[in-house]
């Protein structure tokens, strides 16, 4: 079942990390830190998206090791990195645009903010976090995907699914700026919020 689980994963994250790649223009960044990057199907994409584009896939140990074997699959490994660790500790230095895809709705308010703020102190001036995830509008009414899948994290997590405004609101109180939303129709997202550290 683990393995089973990890392939949809991955198979989910690879068409969403394109769809996310062409919303969104990387071009500018040289190093992601993808932050519970999971199998790393996010950073293998964006990485085939952005021909300079160098990354690295944090997440627990056990979970950075399935990484590996993608990765190397993809034959990657000479740009793409993988670091075991928990986010809730500390996050690696030497990266300029930080990705959080599915990773928000799991955890409550404090825990995201607390993590919003560890990823400013983290990046360098010109640096930005990139949010992706399942947008509840601000109003709180949808889209049925985005409402569904908050329901399912309120029962099976400490989170659900937030909306741009919760989003730029924690943003802008880590400290980063210039903050936007870009909508874009993906399976496993439906769009990012960008916040840029000045």
């Amino acid at each position: 079942m683990p393995a089973l689980f990890w392939e949809a994963m991955h198979s989910l994250s690879t068409m969403t990390a394109r769809k996310l790649g062409e919303a969104v223009d990387l071009s500018h960044f040289r190093r992601l830190l993808d932050i519970g990057g999971g199998s790393g199907a996010y950073d293998i994409e964006l990485c085939k998206q952005y021909g300079a584009l160098r990354a690295t896939v944090f997440d627990l140990p056990h979970v950075a090791a399935i990484a590996v074997g993608k990765i190397a699959e993809a034959g990657l490994t000479d740009r793409i990195a993988t670091a075991g660790g928990s986010f809730f500790e500390q996050l690696p230095k030497d990266h300029d645009v930080h990705l959080l895809s599915m990773i928000l709705h799991d955890w409550d308010e404090a825990k995201n903010r607390a993590l919003l703020r560890r990823s400013f102190e983290a990046l360098p001036s010109g640096g930005a976090v990139v949010i992706s995830e399942l947008l509840v509008n601000d109003e709180k009414t949808g889209p049925a995907p985005a409402a569904l899948m908050s329901l399912n994290m309120l029962i099976e997590t400490e989170g659900r699914n937030y909306t741009p405004a919760e989003y730029s609101a924690w943003l802008e109180e880590a400290g980063f700026g210039n903050i936007e939303t870009v909508w874009f129709d993906a399976p496993a997202a439906n769009g990012t919020v960008i916040g840029r550290k000045p």
